[in-house]
């Protein structure tokens, strides 16, 4: 049987969708390199002290457009290839239940038994390696990459394009803790205000950097991500780190789980070969 063209969209889907995420990191790269941002001290007369960052420049627009043609590419690609997996599982063109089929991705049990209904006409290997990818299955969720890309295409989709924030990655540096009290980094993304460290400072000697200084590294991600227990540590962070990477890491995966479906309805042997 010849490979349906819902094969080959698939597969440029998600080819785009790369191209879309090494635009992204160019894009981001070119706008870091400008130091768009720069950084400011204010104390008041008690004595409560902030740092804060003061953007010169806002965040290119462009990235949400990118990131948001990325996950769009993604979530498309995967429902291309489900449709081409169900062509040649069936041998018919539009396959059986045509007009339902979508990739699933299920958080819950309960979205894995209603998502079901939708594969009712694919066989059943094809179904149970679905199942068996499914978020809910991992050992750590907040980390699945389905589950990342159902979360980031599904605002994308149903809102506006995603708004990106600058988030301090790293904070370094030394303080006299004898003069400077209550310091706390905001580890969050910054708002409008962009404070990234409060303070109480004590005593009448001007603030210099014997005192306290400080160095930052900031970084761009999606306002709303979640941090979830980091699989080592279990420390709360961002899943796959940086947004850059954590995209990277979606593509690998997509393509993968891709690939493999496709593998299986080619060739139901392997499915036989693993069961058994």
């Amino acid at each position: 049987m010849k490979p349906p063209r819902e094969l080959s969209v698939s597969r440029a889907r998600i080819s785009r969708a790369q191209d879309n995420i090494k635009e992204f990191a160019q894009v981001l790269s070119e706008y870091l390199e400008h130091r768009p941002s720069g950084i400011r001290v204010d104390i008041d007369e008690r004595g409560r002290g902030a740092i804060r960052v003061e953007r010169r420049e806002p965040i290119p627009d462009q990235l949400s457009i990118l990131l948001g043609e990325a996950l769009q590419n993604l979530r498309s690609g995967l429902d291309n290839c489900l449709y081409a997996v169900a062509i040649i599982d069936s041998g018919t063109n539009p396959p059986p239940g045509a007009s339902q089929l979508q990739w699933p991705i299920a958080i819950t049990p309960k979205e894995w038994t209603a998502n079901k209904k939708r594969l009712q006409y694919l066989s059943p290997h094809l179904i149970e390696a679905l199942h068996r990818i499914q978020p809910f299955q991992a050992e750590s969720p907040g980390w699945n990459c389905l589950r990342i890309l159902h979360d980031l295409a599904r605002i994308d989709r149903h809102r506006v394009a995603h708004e990106l924030a600058m988030r301090p990655e790293n904070v370094k540096g030394t303080y006299d803790k004898k003069v400077i009290h209550d310091l706390k980094i905001n580890e969050g993304a910054l708002d409008d205000e962009g404070i990234v460290v409060t303070f109480t400072k004590v005593g009448q000697e001007a603030l210099t950097p014997k005192l306290l200084d400080l160095k930052f590294d900031f970084d761009i991600d999606v306002r709303e991500v979640e941090l979830v227990p980091h699989i080592r540590t279990g420390k709360p962070s961002r899943p796959w780190g940086s947004l850059d990477n954590r995209l990277k890491v979606m593509c690998i995966a997509v393509e993968d789980y891709a690939d493999g479906l496709v593998e299986l309805a080619q060739s139901p042997e392997l499915a036989r070969a693993v069961d058994g």
